[in-house]
């Protein structure tokens, strides 16, 4: 569960970063998975792609 937290936390401030200095919120969000050490580097992979797609979506939309 805390996990859980600690990955929101993650590409929220990522795609924050992301969106005010123009990087790829992916940049900063799959490093700091693989950091944490949590996941194989398949599921860190499938989680940060999931990531950006949503961004993506969300901006879009916008």
């Amino acid at each position: 569960m805390t996990l859980t937290w600690l990955y929101t936390i993650i590409v929220l401030c990522a795609t924050t970063i992301g969106a005010i200095t123009g990087l790829g919120g992916g940049v900063i969000i799959k490093p700091l998975f693989d950091l944490l050490g949590a996941d194989t580097a398949t599921v860190i992979g499938f989680y940060s792609s999931v990531a950006v797609f949503t961004m993506c979506l969300v901006s879009i939309y916008k």
